[in-house]
């Protein structure tokens, strides 16, 4: 066997090899695809239980996406649960009691009607 036949022989090895491994290589990107994809979707079942479960599937579509258009700010958030609790709390909410210096009408007064 000759130099330039042993080298062809070798090339023709190499390539089967590489062959091989590029097709290894598709099989695994492969199973890391479908483990991916199985994991998005126990994901997805899960939190739907969760929606199911918090009584949320009681509300119509366009509720719900709005719902969760305004949610979606929280995901950036450090500790989203804590200041949803925060924004959803009752001293955040303003209170119904009357603001120093400004005139309330007295129960059962009606209110007064400009002259002129």
């Amino acid at each position: 066997m000759t130099r330039a036949e042993r080298l062809a022989q070798t090339e023709a090895h190499a390539r089967a090899k590489l062959d091989a491994d590029r097709s290894r290589l598709k099989q695994v990107q492969a199973q890391q695809r479908d483990a991916e994809r199985q994991a998005l979707h126990r994901r997805r079942v899960r939190v739907g239980k969760l929606v199911e479960d918090a009584g949320l599937f009681g509300l119509d579509d366009a509720t719900l996406t709005a719902l969760f258009a305004r949610l979606t700010p929280l995901v950036d958030a450090p500790d989203p649960v804590a200041l949803l609790a925060s924004l959803l709390s009752d001293s955040a909410s303003p209170s119904c009691e009357p603001v120093p210096g400004c005139a309330q009408a007295a129960p059962g007064v009606a209110p007064a009607v400009p002259v002129g």
